[in-house]
């Protein structure tokens, strides 16, 4: 369901932006970069900000961390529809 609704709106994204003028289409392309490129920024800052608290992070406390983190992964994982 989520690739579905995922692929309905690419899909009207991809319409919007390869109808109307020339100048339009620059525009929206445009946009679409600079907002790729913020998102790729913050998810480097991120990365590299969950990398330093990690290594910092006491070994008790790591451990907590990464047993909360597979709890979620497989409650997700029971969340997910199979297939």
């Amino acid at each position: 369901m989520g690739v579905e609704a995922l692929s309905e709106i690419l899909s009207h994204f991809s319409v919007v932006l390869n109808s109307g003028s020339v100048l339009a289409r620059v525009f929206a392309w445009l946009g679409v970069v600079l907002i790729g490129i913020v998102i790729i920024y913050y998810v480097t800052v991120g990365l590299v900000k969950l990398f330093k608290a990690f290594w910092r992070m006491n070994v008790k406390y790591l451990g907590l961390v990464l047993f909360m983190l597979g709890i979620m992964f497989i409650a997700i994982s029971l969340i997910l529809p199979p297939g």
